[in-house]
């Protein structure tokens, strides 16, 4: 260790070190409550479904905008439920890439699907990345 020397430490890239405030994720009972309605995205049983986030973005405490989510069946006697699975990155294969693909096409087709529906709530803005109209 006796050639070690001291030196300035070294930072790559133009890192300015300023703060990039973000949106506050939307949260919405109602929003919740009208994809839950809605038959499991995965498995298509009706009466059973949960409001799931997308697994893209979030860690543990963090949970993404509410309009970024889809129907995902619930956990019942002899049957796990697609929403455990989901959130498992055990739905279907290819892991977590999968997931966050397969979460990202049901959640758009979700909130198409609340549209065509008639089911959208009153007072909540349609999701930004989409390309309707506002209701």
């Amino acid at each position: 260790m006796n050639s070690v020397v001291p030196r300035a430490a070294v930072m790559g890239g133009s890192c300015t070190g300023a703060s990039v405030p973000k949106d506050a994720p939307l949260r919405s009972e109602k929003f919740r409550r009208a994809v839950a309605s809605l038959p499991c995205a995965h498995c298509h049983i009706a009466g059973y479904s949960q409001h799931a986030h997308e697994n893209e973005g979030k860690g543990k405490g963090v949970k993404l905008d509410d309009r970024r989510a889809m129907p995902l069946c619930c956990a019942r006697p002899g049957i796990e439920g697609c929403h455990a699975a989901f959130d498992q990155y055990r739905l279907v294969p290819g892991g977590r890439q999968a997931h966050i693909e397969l979460g990202r096409a049901m959640a758009a087709q979700t909130r198409r699907q609340l549209n065509e529906l008639g089911l959208w709530p009153a007072g909540i803005p349609q999701y930004p990345n989409d390309r309707q109209g506002s209701q």
